[in-house]
Parts: C-alpha cells; sequence; structure tokens
C-alpha cells in the first residue's frame, strides 16, 4: 500500500488520485534483506554423446559442459512491475495499492521481496529515482518434493478480487498428495513455486505542493 502524506505531515485524499502511472517494480532478496538473489546459475546440463575431436580441437561434450556452466536465469520470474490500484481495504477505507499476483522464484530457499516505488520518467528527463522502499516479510519456496501444499488465500485478497482483481483465490488451504518414487523421480528438479503473501507494507511518500494532491501525490 502506497501511503501519500501532505507536507504539514497529514494523510493526503488519494480517492482524487490518477494512480495508473504510479509504478512499485518487485526484486529479491535474502532474508538478511541486504543479499540480492537476482540470479541463479543453472547446473550443469548432461550431454548425450560426444563426436571425435579434430586434431586439437575440444570436443563437443567440453564445449556443451562449459558454455552451460554459465547459464544463469532470473530468480524472480512472472510481472515484477505493478501499475497502482485504487481500492478499498478491509476496513472500507479507499488506498493505492500495488498487486503482483503471478511471481514465482525458481530456487528453493528463504527469501524476501524489496519493493521500490518510483514515478515513470518523462521523455525527455533523467531517470525518475527510487521514492519508497519496504521488505515483504519472510517467505519459503520448496521444491516440488517437498511442496506441502497451497495455503488459503488471505482476507486482503478475496477483498480484492471482489473488485475485479484478477487473484486466484483458494477458499480452503488443499495439502500436497504423496508423490510414488516414480512420479518423485521426474519432477524433484521442478523448484519453480509462487509465494503466498499478504499485504507486505507501507510505503510513505509526502507531496510536494497542495496543488498536487489533487492528483498527482
Amino acid at each position: 500500500r502506497l501511503i501519500v502524506k501532505n507536507e504539514d505531515g497529514t494523510l493526503a485524499d488519494v480517492s482524487q488520485m490518477d494512480v495508473n502511472f504510479y509504478m512499485l517494480m518487485a526484486d529479491i532478496y535474502a532474508v538478511d534483506k541486504s543479499t540480492p538473489c537476482t540470479l541463479v546459475t543453472n547446473p550443469v546440463s548432461s550431454t548425450q554423446g560426444t563426436s571425435a575431436p579434430s586434431a586439437g580441437q575440444p570436443s563437443v561434450e567440453s564445449v556443451m559442459s562449459l558454455a552451460s556452466s554459465h547459464l544463469t536465469s532470473r530468480n524472480l520470474t512472472g510481472s515484477i512491475v505493478a501499475s497502482g490500484n485504487l481500492l478499498t481495504s478491509l476496513e472500507g477505507e479507499p488506498g493505492i495499492y500495488f498487486v503482483f499476483q503471478d511471481l514465482s522464484v525458481r530456487s528453493e530457499g528463504a527469501y524476501t521481496l524489496k519493493f521500490s516505488f518510483n514515478l515513470p520518467p518523462t521523455s525527455d528527463g533523467p531517470p525518475s529515482p527510487v521514492l519508497a522502499t519496504v521488505f515483504s516479510e519472510p517467505f519459503t519456496i520448496y521444491s516440488a518434493k517437498r511442496f506441502p501444499g497451497m495455503t488459503e488465500s488471505t482476507a486482503l485478497s478475496k477483498c480484492f478480487a471482489k473488485q475485479g482483481i484478477k487473484i486466484p483465490i483458494r477458499k480452503e488451504p488443499r495439502v500436497g498428495r504423496s508423490r510414488k518414487p516414480s512420479e518423485q523421480s521426474s519432477s524433484g528438479t521442478s523448484k519453480v513455486s509462487s509465494p503466498s503473501l499478504g499485504a507486505s507494507g507501507d510505503l510513505e511518500v509526502v507531496s510536494e505542493s497542495e496543488e498536487d494532491d489533487d492528483g498527482q501525490g
């Protein structure tokens, strides 16, 4: 949630603001909130065979192993940028919210998400500075074998879904079924899971003038 304050510290009226051009970017960090976990290194892929090398030339296997050992992928996938939405909270209060409904993490482990708020840059101006940041609560990503099952959607997610936000809603917790050994072997390398997060925190910005409070806070 984005909180906009006037210069005197009072809350600005967000109900009349055009929030569609507000942007929030997500990035992934370790639970210490200082170590970025943006990229993961892919394991060396196995080759299907080798060809006879010419004199002084490396084998196909060695070339493929060398290339694949340096491949990296983004750890956080999906739409990592969200636009502002004027939504009503559980208490019935209007607010500016940013919804990330399709984020996934490739590698299992414990993480936190860092959210950075800024305004879009003008066509002929310098890049827009980051105006506020906030971290989510820590969460855990499991491999396919260890995944304990989906949790029930939060009350806030259900509230936003009723207002037209496209969020997959789960009514009851769903426990992961036990897998047969043959099934486990085929899914053991899959480590893509979506973190189930509720409200992660508030970002605060101060409007520069009273005129901005009407639509440009």
